[in-house]
């Protein structure tokens, strides 16, 4: 994977401008070896000219203390390559690829730890994914979409599918159309052979584990009555033995009391089952919980009640961010207490709970932790970590989170030529009295506290994700152009309590945009902001924050508002998970409550706009569709109002981070563009 990427000389350092995001690397996945002595990790990179993404498996070995003394590549980059899985005896590891001889379809592959050309072992039409090998290492388990829905020759007719609906989760964003595309769980011998399915139904199968003897996987699914309608999952254990019939399986559900569940992990003695879960009289926006169930089946324990955040919350970034690195729960060896993360004040930390509730933390600090994983003993801990300055790194550290080394600085070269902000935490005290509540400001690069500059607010989606302790490249590109860039985390926020992530359901543009305007006072009461120079943006329901408040207020001189909702009937019924989500966030459905719907909808106020908008829009976003930035730059421009609409084909709902090179370069691009007009 060799770098023919531009480095800024020496001592010299400049502001960042759009290019600089595609020279970042980022680290998506890393694996500890069973015996603690290497790191297989997966570098993700841009490639411009083909407009895609390429990446490679590294390896670094360690000394036995942990010291680093030596990378070298498993893989060479040339394709996608990812998800390499330890062999239980540290010999082999298997990852998916999808290599030039099947371009585009990813395949199992075996590679030997000492190096060595990789080795196909599977060759499925859909492809396969999610390896996870067997306790004696004699077989994987994966997910494929293999023999079910419609054949590719159908699938691919001129003029496209037509397709008969009876679904009403029938697509969901990112993804498409679900009717034909259901993941279930395969098996295949490690040396070889035919893969067999084990799991069946129009429903995707998804997270296998294996029992510690080998006889069962535990999976998620949703195969309830009317799973259709709900966007809930439970525990399933299915036996690693093939189905009878060869239609069916034996899959039975063991959990009760949650409503969803994710990250199933098997005790070492093999009795129990620990999931993140979320519990049946959860609202919107309440705390995923580490719950424990037995595996024979019953009610389920939460480990964290009484911890009161929300297990496996990441935090969002454009780059790097724990939000893109689920959380997975680890047992530790003696089986008395689970590894797992979660976000505590935009910080996103490793911590342990014991079978007493007692949650402690292991691996904290002013960052986001992510993608954890453990040597055999349990005694060494291997994870990629990011801050505000630095996208991501790879480190190691005992158990006990003592001894920590950092194994890489990948991108280290190309940020000492950048000038990057360190941002300032002000906390305030809401409106209310009900919440202390964090903002954040980054002065401009160079800044003079004498002069008054532009500022920026963005605002988060969600409502219930989180800003914190990572690398945002559009906050540092936009202090590079000389602006104040304030962003906070108002009610909603997940990471500050329950009570805190609920406070807004049926209020939004509410009590969270008067803690916006509250920071956005006290950036100006600190000096160096100019208030006749504001900018707004935000992406989802930061989008919809955005054309809220420009319908409320004139205040802003400049908007930019992305993928976002103006209308919350129509959402209701056209986003993959309007009627759903929107009920949980807001009440009854619109025609029980219609003049509320109407009343909170930016599209109801247009006509107090004044506030010159740019709408960016992901034509395949099915989370928030394209209809919501139409019906809203339509009225704009009939209204008279400065507007523009940049249309991003092919594109889902999280353009920024996870489009496609050329879409993320021209979408700062034009952001700065429409911001350096006004400001």
């Amino acid at each position: 994977m060799a770098d023919t990427r531009r480095t800024v000389e020496s001592g010299a350092r400049r502001p960042l401008e759009p290019d600089d995001l595609l020279a970042l690397d980022v680290i998506t996945d890393a694996q500890i070896a069973p015996n603690g002595r290497s790191v297989a990790y997966v570098v993700k990179r841009a490639d411009l000219e083909h407009n895609q993404y390429r990446s490679a498996i590294l390896l670094t070995e360690l000394e036995p203390d942990g010291t680093p003394v030596g990378t070298r590549e498993l893989t060479s980059g040339q394709a996608r390559d990812g998800a390499p899985r330890w062999s239980p005896d540290g010999t082999r590891l298997a990852l998916v690829s999808d290599g030039a001889d099947r371009e585009g379809v990813p395949q199992l592959y075996l590679v030997d730890a000492t190096g060595g050309e990789p080795r196909r072992l599977t060759n499925l039409a859909r492809g396969a994914g999610n390896p996870v090998w067997s306790p004696d290492g004699r077989r994987l388990a994966f997910l494929s979409t293999e023999g079910n829905g419609l054949d590719d020759a159908e699938r691919d007719a001129p003029g496209g599918v037509i397709r008969h609906i009876r679904r009403r989760v029938y697509r969901v964003d990112g993804g498409g159309y679900v009717d034909d595309r259901f993941q279930h769980v395969w098996v295949i011998a490690a040396d070889g052979g035919e893969p067999v399915q084990l799991t069946y139904g129009q429903q995707s199968d998804v997270m296998p584990a294996w029992a510690p003897d080998g006889s069962r996987i535990a999976f998620v699914s949703n195969r309830e009555t009317g799973a259709d309608l709900t966007f809930q999952s439970q525990l399933y254990v299915v036996p690693t033995d093939a189905p009878a019939d060869g239609a069916t399986d034996r899959a039975r559900r063991i959990d009760q009391g949650t409503r969803q569940a994710a990250a199933p992990a098997w005790s070492p003695d093999g009795s129990r089952i620990a999931y993140v879960g979320l519990r049946a009289d959860a609202p919107a926006g309440g705390n995923d919980e580490v719950f424990v169930v037995p595996a024979a089946g019953g009610s389920a324990e939460s480990l964290t009640r009484g911890f009161d955040r929300g297990v496996g919350v990441g935090v969002f970034s454009d780059t790097w961010g724990t939000r893109d690195a689920p959380t997975t729960l680890s047992w530790v060896v003696e089986g008395d207490a689970l590894l797992f993360t979660a976000c505590d004040r935009g910080r996103v930390s490793l911590f342990r709970a014991d079978a007493r509730g007692e949650v402690s933390l292991v691996v904290g600090g002013d960052r986001a932790v992510g993608a954890v994983s453990q040597t055999a003993d349990g005694k060494r801990l291997a994870y990629v970590a990011g801050d505000f300055t630095n996208p991501c790194d790879l480190y190691v550290t005992d158990d006990d989170g003592a001894n920590e080394r950092r194994l890489t600085a990948i991108n280290a070269d190309r940020l000492a030529g950048l000038a990057t902000q360190q941002p300032e935490r002000i906390p305030f005290q809401s409106f209310d009295g009900r919440f202390e509540v964090d903002a954040w400001l980054i002065r401009p690069d160079g800044y003079d506290p004498g002069k008054r500059y532009p500022l920026v607010q963005i605002i988060h989606g969600g409502p219930h994700s989180v800003f914190g302790y990572v690398f945002f490249f559009d906050m540092q590109l936009w202090a590079g152009r000389g602006w104040n860039v304030l962003f906070v985390n108002p009610r909603a926020t997940q990471g500050y309590g329950e009570a805190f992530a609920t406070a807004n359901l049926g209020d939004w543009g509410g009590a969270d945009w008067k803690e916006q305007e509250q920071a956005l006072d006290l950036a100006i009461a600190r000096g160096g902001v100019d208030p006749d120079r504001l900018a707004v943006t935000g992406l989802s329901y930061g989008g919809f924050m955005t054309n809220w408040i420009v319908t409320q207020t004139d205040r802003y001189r400049v908007a930019v508002s992305e993928n976002s909702i103006s209308n919350l009937v129509s959402f209701y019924g056209t986003a993959d998970i309007g009627w759903y989500w929107l009920t949980g966030e807001w009440g009854p459905p619109f025609w029980e409550n219609l003049d509320f719907y109407l009343a909170h909808s930016p599209m109801s106020h247009v006509a107090r706009v004044k506030t010159p908008t740019l709408l960016l829009q992901s034509e395949s976003d099915w989370r928030c569709p394209i209809e919501q930035g139409e019906q809203f730059y339509v009225a704009l421009q009939d209204r008279g109002v400065p507007c523009e609409m940049v249309r991003f084909p092919g594109e889902s709902h999280v353009n920024l981070l996870i489009g496609r090179p050329r879409s993320r370069l021209e979408r700062r691009r034009h952001t700065l563009r429409w911001f350096e007009r006004y400001l």
